[in-house]
């Protein structure tokens, strides 16, 4: 049985909404809005979290979202995560899952999907042709897509690399000590450029 686009639940602390997106926005703010339509006056003067399980909302979509939710009386609450770290999509063959702390001198490549439970710290490097998510810092290089793949990414808990690379594109963090980042950050490919975005919102 397939896992629906939309989820709403209640829970002690108000309502859940969780999210694979799987279509466009507007289908998915359309389902949504139904379904607090059936629900009536049930859900006025509650509060929602909302969970992005799979795929991503940009900031433009969530605010949409909020307004509608505050015309169905909803407040929509942001002192929870929004985003998960998801693990490839389909469940992949190809993905290593190292269960350890990459040290200083030591170097991964792998012909798929990498992902490390644990630190990668300055000196060491991942080197992945799809996607590297980091359970945990990553302060060592990191080149995803490296044969080429432009959609892949590089996500992780603390996203604090020496060197970014994804496909061709090569990023390095700015002069001077950066700020150590409070949330969970993915970093993909947009225009040729590499971005970084928030995994939580708050």
């Amino acid at each position: 049985m397939s896992q629906k686009m939309v989820v709403i639940k209640g829970t002690r602390d108000g309502i859940s909404i969780i999210l694979r997106r799987r279509s466009d926005f507007e289908t998915i703010r359309n389902t949504i809005l139904e379904k607090l339509q059936k629900g009536g006056d049930f859900f006025k003067g509650g509060e929602a979290r909302l969970l992005v399980k799979e795929g991503h909302i940009s900031q433009e979509e969530m605010e949409q979202l909020e307004t509608m939710l505050k015309e169905y009386g909803l407040n929509l609450k942001k002192d929870h995560p929004l985003y998960t770290i998801p693990f490839p999509t389909p469940p992949l063959p190809e993905t290593l899952i190292l269960k350890k702390t990459l040290r200083s001198g030591q170097r991964i490549s792998y012909g798929g999907n990498v992902v490390v439970i644990g630190d990668v710290n300055p000196g060491s490097e991942v080197i992945a042709k799809g996607d590297i998510l980091v359970f945990g810092a990553l302060r060592g290089m990191a080149h995803a897509g490296a044969e080429g793949d432009a959609n892949s990414i590089v996500a992780a808990y603390r996203l604090q690399p020496t060197q970014l690379r994804i496909a061709g594109v090569i990023a390095r963090p700015p002069e001077g000590k950066s700020a150590v980042p409070q949330v969970p950050e993915v970093a993909r490919l947009k225009d040729g450029v590499i971005v970084i975005e928030p995994y939580y919102l708050h």
